[in-house]
């Protein structure tokens, strides 16, 4: 009987135990129900970058805009306030004799951005970073010594991270400035079912990013930006087969 007991004692120490580590599970997921707002925002913002500007030599707008020109619209914007005295509107193939760098154009002439301010960049490239590598001779081409990158809020840590490997070696500052985007608000995302796929897919995105950037010579910027070189003042020419989307 005396054996008995403590095996007893011990059952009740162990269910105590569980019931235990059950409320406290219970405790933390119900605090995080009650702050799942903030919580889901501060992680969204995790992803938005939008650094203090200065005076640069060029707004840089990233191919990839939503169907209602919101890149575009914000670059518009920071040009009128005085921010560059440049546009350059980068854009993909949309079709064998249309860019979406074209489509771009159009939209900031509509806006009020004269076409003498205007770079209109044409490339086959269908991921950031080889669109950053496209960009390098060009901006390199036009002597700009600063500039700043416009994209949408989502896309902006990722842009940044590359942007900076690739033209930042070369003593070129970039700033990047976050475009509100019609497919990603941030301060509900996690309640649409849209948003939350851009997210989804941002992060994954992100995690190759890094891959190939780690994979990246240290002479590959050099090497690799002469694929992508076209210059704006060529109209839509025979592009090169997509790379991968990334």
């Amino acid at each position: 009987m005396s054996a008995a007991r403590p095996a007893r004692r011990s059952e009740r120490g162990g269910v105590f135990f569980t019931l235990l580590v059950l409320l406290l599970v219970a405790f933390l997921l119900g605090t995080l129900y009650l702050f799942r707002a903030p919580l889901l925002r501060a992680f969204a913002d995790c992803w938005v970058v939008d650094e203090e500007l200065e005076k640069a030599d060029a707004l840089v707008v990233l191919g990839g805009d939503s169907v209602q020109g919101d890149r575009v619209r914000h670059a518009v914007g920071l040009f009128h306030q005085g921010w560059a005295p440049k546009v350059v509107l980068s854009g993909g193939p949309l079709r064998a004799d249309l860019s979406e760098a074209d489509l771009m154009e159009k939209d900031a002439l509509r806006q009020g951005v004269p076409a003498a301010s205007l770079i209109v960049f044409r490339h086959p490239a269908t991921n950031t970073l080889h669109e950053a590598l496209a960009l390098r001779p060009l901006l390199a081409q036009h002597n700009f010594r600063k500039v700043i990158v416009v994209t949408s809020n989502f896309h902006t840590r990722r842009a940044r991270r590359v942007f900076r490997v690739v033209c930042e070696k070369d003593g070129l500052p970039v700033r990047v400035s976050a475009s509100p985007d019609l497919r990603f608000h941030p301060d509900r995302w996690w309640r649409e079912r849209d948003d939350r796929a851009w997210l989804f897919l941002e992060l994954v995105k992100t995690l190759h990013t890094w891959y190939e950037l780690w994979r990246l010579p240290a002479e590959a910027p050099q090497a690799q930006a002469g694929l992508f070189t076209l210059s704006e003042a060529e109209g839509p020419a025979p592009l090169p087969a997509p790379l991968p989307r990334a």
